[in-house]
């Protein structure tokens, strides 16, 4: 079985997406890159970064 943050976890209507934080990934659940980027930052202090941004493509999490 995949760990918790190699699967997608927004509810329905949006788009999963995680980000790599200083200490493990931040699950997001957006409308679109901008809004992720935009939700991750709600919960970390330091500058969040697109290159850090994985947003789920149907069967992986990959690069924006």
């Amino acid at each position: 079985m995949n760990a918790i943050h190699d699967r997608p976890m927004a509810v329905h209507g949006l788009l999963s997406y995680r980000y790599k934080g200083r200490y493990g990934w931040i699950m997001v659940g957006a409308k679109d890159h901008l809004d992720a980027l935009k939700q991750a930052q709600r919960s970390t202090d330091d500058q969040v970064t697109p290159d850090r941004l994985q947003f789920w493509d149907g069967q992986q999490y990959s690069p924006i």
